[in-house]
């Protein structure tokens, strides 16, 4: 008898087609019979057979809906759901459970693919129907009214229910009849807030809600706030501010990571900014130089130049002031993988024996392999991840093409590795980018791919070598285009395929410096390094602006700035975290201006970053506008696109929360959109001209208050008179005579005034005036001035503030020596009291007899009978009984 020998393979083959035949007859392994077959993939074993499929669901909006799947087969099975046909990251498991659902969600289906080492199927499809019924929300606690003493906290708690969905939270604040706002942030149960006397008789109430669906308010707490019974000094409260984990050098390297985040270099250290762009963190190394491997915090670094991440997430760096390559482990373990720490040279060999001579540039291959950019040694290195150094590319310093190892460069800076393993490179002190191209597993010749060799103004773009690209620097990739910064301060991209170059950003025309702004305005202030960003943008670090953002269509947003302030460790962290750059006891002479706009926010203008920035009453800080650092002549724009030459001493608001702000010989205005514009004055240039706009002259412009009509008054102290701008900025003097001084009282055409520093309006539109010693008021029509106290001893009017009882505040600032307290003028009074004592060492916080200010730099009312401070380098609320 003859047979036929099966090997084990065909007969688990039969096997399998058999089953899935009766199957398909009598519908008895579960679910649908149109079920597709599982998919052999010709190895040993049972392929994967769904015996339980998904089925339909149906759950009511804000629900979740869960979907699973069982099946058999050999070895270990791997499930991977999908909704219409596209996977779902993370889906993994053989159940799967959908977010919270939304009518949108209805009628769409899902599948699960099952595999294994042998093979696949596919399970039918399940249908998810959302139901448009609304969860039901119960609030199982309600808000209670509180009441505290000036400068506690005060906290509110609401708790609920969801019959279906997830229970959130928002807070709302209503005070003196204004509709309901959303408070920024306030979505957790408890809600608690620092309070002035400003805040009394304001009224809180939480909306709930579930998924977004059932919203429902709560019921509405009232908050007391009462004075205390002595004077009491208190920091004002600021939140969300770094505190020294900052941009703390200039940045070069950066790179993002899988995470969304990027590492950065930045002097010493290396640093991380969050995905959302909104928190800097240390990662390794300290702000002082050095070479130590070992833990993040103790490591150090010198001079590190160039970040790139493997798939594994450790980090590689070229440590250019150590003549290292460095690794950066997923734990923060620092370690020397290639080169020795302070020795220079160019061998190649294994870890400590290869030389380096400052690498700058660092890119990982898709072979695995490093290639750097050795700047000083003229080379391009390839260094394995375990530390073997190879030449890849260079001989001499100087510009020659042709074959790898006779080629020239002159200062190699940035590199970038195409898929194909080309390795692109910015040339430096050649003034090109050059392409090494790749010739199996080894370098081939080397061209180039753009410039001419030439850096001179306006850098024109081009094809090829008829562009002119000034000392390229950070480089990257992005499909079949190369980026790259250059020290022209522009943005350039190269396509790859046809060698064009054309410019994302960047000012050919607006000289050197740093700006926000559009393609066309924006600066970025040196060649540093660039990183891919979602949406077709990109994150650049500059040596002098810090970190920004460029959009695809070449907008720049500064995110970081590496100010130091003078201190170490220093700097700034995002921009609306950077600590606050207030006056100093003992530092130079700059002015601070403090101010607070009708919702009850502080604005500060800080004279030392030439920024505005709005702390809420909460304390959560945000930018309005400026950008740190920033000098000049001034730049109008937008939030950080506008620049400010010095602003400061004064900040106030009229009633619709336009912001009016002094800067150097200028009167600046911010919109409520953050848009500002030069009203009047010329930032750049002095004098004592009546006019329009930028026709007319200041010098130095001092005190501003807004009067009953919306005109902005002004100090303009050395030309020793006060003068008027209306909404068109034509600027006319108000009271005084332009350059002549004085102390006389009387009307206008005699009367003199000294030095006026600070202004503040009265309810029958008096002007108060603080004159160099002096408290003064100017009638309601301008036509004459009487002073009503003339300091005597210690007491000072540099600054000077009006209460709602009528009662004058006034104290001295930086630029009086007699500036010793501050004091009150009850109305009618002629002799005014300490309110709260000067001390060299001040201030001194608390609420009895100890508690002393320094110089008052700025000052502004908050609220009844409370004032916020700026003395001594710190920003205070005084409450006075």
């Amino acid at each position: 008898m003859n047979a036929t020998f099966a090997s084990p393979r065909r007969i688990a083959a039969l096997f399998r087609a058999a089953v899935f035949g009766m199957c398909t007859l009598v519908a008895a392994c579960g679910g649908r019979t149109d079920a597709p077959p599982p998919i052999d993939l010709g190895g040993a074993g049972t392929a994967p057979t769904i015996t339980r499929q998904p089925v339909d669901e149906t759950v009511a909006i804000g629900q979740t809906a869960m979907f699973s799947v069982t099946a058999s087969g050999d070895a270990t099975l791997a499930y991977q759901w999908q909704r219409g046909g596209t996977a779902i990251a993370g889906a993994t498991a053989d159940s799967f459970t959908t977010p919270a659902t939304a009518l949108a969600d209805s009628g769409a289906f899902f599948t699960v693919v099952v595999s294994n080492g042998v093979g696949s199927v596919t399970s039918t499809a399940a249908t998810l129907t959302v139901s448009a019924i609304a969860p039901v929300l119960t609030i199982t606690q309600q808000p209670m009214g509180v009441g505290v003493v000036t400068g506690a906290m005060a906290s509110f708690t609401v708790a609920g229910t969801c019959s279906s969905g997830t229970l959130g939270v928002h807070w709302q604040r209503s005070q003196g009849g204004a509709a309901f706002a959303d408070i920024a942030g306030a979505t957790a149960a408890t809600y608690g807030v620092a309070t002035t006397l400003a805040d009394n008789g304001a009224q809180y109430r939480a909306v709930l809600d579930c998924s977004g669906q059932s919203a429902t308010p709560s019921s509405t707490a009232t908050l007391t706030v009462t004075a205390p019974g002595t004077v009491t000094l208190t920091p004002t409260p600021v939140i969300g501010l770094s505190s020294g984990l900052a941009v703390t050098a200039q940045a070069y390297g950066i790179d993002q990571v899988a995470d969304g985040s990027f590492v950065f270099v930045s002097g010493s250290q290396v640093q991380r900014l969050s995905a959302d762009l909104s928190i800097i963190t240390p990662v390794a190394g300290a702000y002082f130089a050095g070479s130590a491997d070992g833990p993040a915090a103790t490591a150090s670094f010198s001079g590190a130049e160039g970040v790139v991440h493997d798939g594994a997430g450790n980090l590689f760096v070229t440590d250019s002031g150590n003549h290292t390559i460095r690794r950066i482990a997923t734990d923060g373990t620092v370690t020397t993988i290639a080169g020795m720490a302070g020795v220079s040279g160019s061998a190649d060999g294994a870890g400590s024996a290869a030389r380096f001579n400052n690498p700058v540039g660092i890119a990982l291959g898709p072979d695995g392999d490093l290639y750097v950019a050795d700047t000083q040694n003229h080379l391009v290195r390839r260094v394995t991840v375990g530390g073997v150094v190879t030449t890849y590319a260079g001989s001499t310093q100087g510009y020659a093409e042709g074959p790898a190892a006779t080629a020239q460069f002159n200062m190699p800076s940035g590199i970038a590795v195409a898929s194909n393993g080309d390795v692109i490179v910015t040339d430096f002190a050649n003034s090109r980018v050059r392409r090494i191209v790749r010739a199996g597993n080894a370098a081939g010749s080397v061209e180039t791919l753009a410039g001419n060799g030439t850096s001179t103004a306006p850098y024109p773009d081009g094809v090829g070598t008829a562009a002119v690209i000034r000392d390229p620097s950070g480089i990257v990739l992005r499909g079949n285009t190369v980026v790259l910064q250059d020290l022209g301060g522009l943005l350039r991209q190269i396509d790859l395929a046809t060698a064009a170059v054309t410019t994302i950003t960047g000012a050919r025309t607006l000289g050197a410096g740093y700006a926000d702004g559009p393609l066309g305005a924006a600066r970025l202030g040196g060649a540093g390094g660039i990183a891919l960003a979602p949406n077709g943008g990109y994150v650049v670090a500059t040596p002098s602006g810090g970190i920004a953002t460029v959009s695809a269509a070449g907008d720049v947003r500064t995110i970081a700035t590496a100010r130091a302030f003078g201190v170490v460790p220093g700097g700034t962290g995002v921009l609306a975290q950077m600590p606050l750059a207030l006056y100093k006891q003992n530092t130079v002479n700059i002015p601070q201006g403090v101010g607070v706009d009708p919702a009850g926010n502080i604005v500060l203008a800080e004279g030392l970053e030439n920024d505005v920035r709005r702390i809420s009453p909460t304390g959560a800080v945000t930018l309005v506008a400026g950008l740190a650092g920033s000098t000049g002549n001034g730049v109008d724009g937008t939030g950080s696109a506008a620049q400010f030459r010095s602003i400061g001493p004064s900040i106030v608001s009229d009633g619709a929360g336009v912001l009016y702000v002094a800067d150097s010989n200028a009167v600046r205005r911010i919109g409520t959109d953050n848009a500002v514009t030069t009203l009047a004055g010329s930032i750049a240039t002095s004098g004592a001209l009546n006019g329009l706009g930028a026709a007319a002259r200041f010098s130095v412009v001092a005190g501003l208050a807004v009067g009953p009509s919306g005109d902005v008054f002004a100090c303009d102290p050395n030309n020793h008179a006060v003068r008027r701008i209306d909404a068109a900025g034509n600027v006319t003097t108000y009271f005084g005579v332009l350059g002549q001084t004085g102390n006389a009282d009387g009307p206008v055409a005699t009367a003199r005034l000294n030095f006026p520093s600070s202004l503040a309006f009265m309810p029958d539109g008096s002007l108060l005036v603080a004159d160099y010693g002096s408290v003064r008021r100017i009638t309601p029509d301008g036509s004459s001035i009487t002073t009503i106290y003339t300091v005597t001893g210690a007491a000072a009017a540099g600054k000077i503030v009006l209460a709602p009882d009528g009662s004058i505040y006034f104290g001295g600032d930086v630029s009086n020596l007699l500036s010793h307290g501050l004091y009150k003028l009850a109305p009618g009074a002629s002799t005014p009291t300490v309110v709260v004592p000067w001390d060299s060492l001040g201030p001194r916080l608390g609420s009895d007899s100890s508690v002393r200010v320094n110089s008052i730099d700025g000052m502004a009312l908050l609220g009844p009978n409370q004032l916020v401070v700026l003395t001594g380098g710190q920003m205070i609320t005084i409450s006075v009984p």
